[in-house]
């Protein structure tokens, strides 16, 4: 990171100069702020050799976020926004949303009793120094409100970006009161090369009764850098189905945690990720369930090359009186080259004693007989390679809503096997 800029460090190691919303803010928001500043200075920068969270994702020890410029807000996704300017078609303001949502700063403005509650309840300043960094920086951000009852007929894309040499953190804060029911596509981009660090907090309410398909995907450029994270907490009767992709960026470490709060509440996760040259994805998922008959079951599968290596950690923790939980968490690995790594955790941590909750991990590389069956008939090696990768995938992408943006997802990830391909990675005899 020393080629990277220095100049204007509002943010470093030890502390940091808080931003504010376009159009001014309230002073529950300013308060807010000034906690996560306090919070950012006590903690310490994470570390590979102290920190649990971080023993098999080193590079953050030399991650140091005064080597970045502050994002500019509009950024360099609402130029590829212009008409006629390459990509706009597909990217839209570095916090776009459609019009079924509402500029976070305006709804904190308008209505500050309602909302300013709500903003941090989940993902708490002092929950980890990087989310304490979000909550003193962020400058843009979106609030989904769905209404007690309504029932969001078209999705609602959000789209975060960071440019380059910029470090960027959106806020997001989705709420779905009783009975209401949405979709909704939030998007994390870079320009092909930059080198940007990313940071988005997405905080998710599912009302009682309430259903929520959210769907996330990561396409950042090469040397982009990401650390997100993403808590949910569900109400009684809720439903939460999460299909989430992870196909950029120099390194990532992602969280997702879920508390399932309500009596017969289900969450249900999908998501995948490709890894190729010396990426490095680290994903840590928490299901935490408070409450009983409340069901969870989430799917991560991911397929490294060249040099890249996948971590993942899952932890299934059952409190005290959850009784009747059902909680699955598994993880599949698929090793595209001898030098490719993947890490796998999956955890049970049970308080109570009528649950069903198992943990399934496997890595692996590409089965012979299935490339012998394809090549019997008339397939070549490297193509036979690449669809037993597309196989692989084909339940995450399969958990996608039908329609256009099952379609979409599936393009994405057939756009990540085109680059393995091109690599070289699904040859016959990959390096």
């Amino acid at each position: 990171m020393a080629e990277l800029r220095t100049e204007a460090a509002a943010f470093t190691r030890d502390s940091a100069v808080p931003a504010e919303l376009e159009g001014g803010e309230t002073k529950a928001v300013s308060h807010l702020r000034q906690q996560a500043l306090a919070a950012y200075r006590e903690m310490p920068w994470p570390s590979s050799t102290r920190d649990e969270d971080w023993r098999r994702t080193p590079q953050v020890d030399k991650l140091d976020p005064a080597s970045y410029l502050p994002a500019t807000p509009g950024g360099w996704l609402q130029e590829m926004a212009r008409p006629g300017a390459m990509g706009a078609a597909t990217s839209v303001g570095p916090s776009a949303v459609a019009p079924a949502a509402r500029e976070l700063g305006e709804a904190l403005r308008s209505e500050p009793e309602r909302w300013a509650p709500l903003l941090g309840s989940l993902a708490a300043p002092g929950l980890r120094k990087l989310v304490a960094l979000n909550t003193a920086r962020f400058q843009e951000g979106e609030l989904v409100h769905v209404g007690r009852g309504e029932q969001l007929q078209e999705p609602v894309r959000i789209r975060h970006g960071v440019g380059d040499l910029e470090a960027a953190f959106p806020r997001t804060l989705v709420v779905l009161e009783e009975g209401a029911s949405a979709t909704i596509l939030e998007e994390w981009l870079s320009p092909e090369s930059a080198r940007g660090l990313l940071v988005p907090v997405t905080e998710v309410v599912v009302g009682r009764g309430a259903k929520l398909t959210h769907l996330v995907s990561q396409r950042l450029g090469t040397d982009a850098v990401l650390q997100s994270t993403l808590r949910a907490r569900l109400m009684e009767g809720a439903s939460y189905q999460l299909s989430f992709a992870l196909l950029g960026g120099l390194w990532g470490k992602s969280y997702l945690e879920v508390d399932l709060a309500g009596e017969g509440c289900e969450f249900r996760s999908a998501g995948l990720c490709v890894g190729q040259r010396s990426q490095h994805f680290d994903l840590q998922s928490l299901q935490d369930h408070l409450a009983r008959g409340a069901v969870s079951d989430l799917l991560y599968r991911a397929a490294v090359a060249d040099r890249s290596r996948s971590v993942f950690a899952g932890l299934i923790r059952v409190e005290e009186g959850a009784q009747k939980t059902n909680a699955y968490v598994q993880n599949r690995n698929l090793l595209l080259s001898p030098t490719a790594k993947a890490d796998s955790n999956p955890t049970l941590e049970i308080l109570a004693n009528d649950v069903r909750c198992t943990h399934g991990t496997a890595a692996g590389r590409i089965d012979e007989e299935q490339l012998f069956y394809c090549q019997s008939r008339g397939v070549t090696r490297e193509e036979a390679r690449r669809l037993v990768v597309e196989g692989f995938f084909a339940d995450v992408v399969d958990s996608f809503p039908e329609g256009g943006l099952r379609e979409e997802a599936r393009g994405w990830v057939l756009a990540a096997l085109d680059q393995l391909a091109r690599s070289g990675a699904l040859s016959a005899h990959p390096s």
